[in-house]
């Protein structure tokens, strides 16, 4: 039986730790925090991920813990719809339903997937080293592990990446995002998943199931800037407490402390992802700004990738050759793609941001449709 190391348990270490499992492949996962509780706020598993999920054997498991989306709308911030996408035939079209689901809730049904034991927490990985019979890793405590292969997918700012590549650096979006879930009964809020636009800032709201809301704000800002916890909710409220309802609501209902706050980068495709016995998968590989609601999608789809290549090749680099081979690709269109919708969803400059409505407005319809099927119609 072969052996690896999955260094990070977020979405898409879980999501190829039962992959590999699922095909005969013993898999441990080391984790650097402490508890995985119900942090985090939402996400958008699009048709394509739930594919994929499905494949696992827990697309029924994520659908019924998380909300299909049945409709999305890109609005103004005094709520003039802008676009409007019916996505009830979704499901026929695409195979699948897309969903949004809590992050926490998502990640106990990966945990449920996997054996006692295959997640070890607490253990931030500091290093890792290889041989042409296997890898090493090495944490913080002195610990060490070994196995025939390690997927480093410790995120946007992976310690396994900055090991194997360390040129490739974070590129700043420009803009800065803020987070929160809340339990709300406002019809408005649980009616749809809508974006709301004003110039250099955006409000995005997304059921996530009967009764919780995950929503969603970007503002343009330099990079770095924080705001004490006690100052970010009077923030928010000082500038979209005037836009449509039920954004206020939803800013007033969400506790200070439970908001997050992260700037927003990504990186360049990469040219290479693996070297020997090691290789990348999620951010660590492919970060995408969220634009497309892709992020975790794609992080899903190439744990899926990874597992059928594992299962084809006996021989470990060959099957991260074809692992790349098959997802660089696609990932690179998606974290293009995303960057430059997050740019054009940013713009401030009145005039431009006039001809931006009046284009999302009169051509949206077709081009969300080709956008979609580029995105959710492509089998991983």
């Amino acid at each position: 039986m072969r052996t690896a190391i999955i260094i990070g348990a977020g979405v898409g270490g879980l999501c190829t730790a039962i992959a590999l499992q699922n095909n005969g492949i013993k898999t441990t996962v080391f984790e650097k925090a402490e508890m995985l509780g119900d942090v985090g706020a939402g996400l958008v598993l699009a048709a394509n991920a739930v594919r994929s999920l499905r494949r696992m054997g827990l697309a029924e498991q994520a659908i019924a813990a998380g909300s299909k989306i049945m409709r999305t709308q890109i609005r103004t911030h005094t709520g003039d719809v802008l676009a409007e996408t019916d996505m009830s035939n979704y499901e026929d079209l695409f195979g699948a339903p897309g969903i949004a689901i809590h992050r926490a809730a998502l990640h106990k049904v990966l945990l449920g997937a996997l054996p006692e034991g295959a997640v070890r927490l607490g253990a931030p990985c500091i290093s890792v080293d290889q041989d042409p019979d296997g890898v090493t890793a090495r944490f913080e405590d002195g610990s060490e592990a070994r196995a025939d292969f390690l997927i480093g997918a410790d995120g946007v700012r992976s310690v396994i990446r900055r090991q194997l590549f360390p040129q490739v650096s974070l590129r700043y979006s420009g803009y800065t995002a803020w987070r929160g879930a809340v339990t709300s009964q406002d019809e408005a809020a649980l009616g749809i998943t809508s974006e709301s636009w004003g110039r250099g800032y955006r409000f995005g709201i997304i059921r996530m199931d009967t009764e919780r809301i995950y929503w969603f704000a970007t503002a343009n800002a330099q990079q770095g800037v924080t705001y004490p916890l006690h100052e970010r909710k009077n923030m928010l409220l000082k500038i979209f407490g005037s836009w449509h309802h039920p954004i206020k609501h939803l800013l007033e209902a969400t506790p200070a402390e439970a908001i997050l706050h992260n700037d927003i980068s990504d990186f360049a495709p990469m040219k290479q992802w693996s070297s020997g016995r090691i290789t990348l998968l999620g951010d660590a590989a492919h970060a995408t700004t969220p634009n497309m609601g892709q992020g975790a999608c794609m992080a899903i789809e190439s744990a899926d990738v990874l597992g059928q290549c594992l299962v084809k090749n006996a021989a470990i680099e060959i099957a991260f050759q074809e692992y790349e081979t098959r997802r660089k690709p696609r990932t690179a269109f998606i974290t293009n793609q995303s960057w430059q919708i997050g740019r054009v969803a940013q713009m401030e400059n009145p005039l431009a941001c006039a001809m931006r409505n009046f284009a999302v407005n009169t051509f949206s319809n077709n081009m969300m449709t080709a956008q979609l099927s580029k995105v959710m119609g492509v089998e991983a």
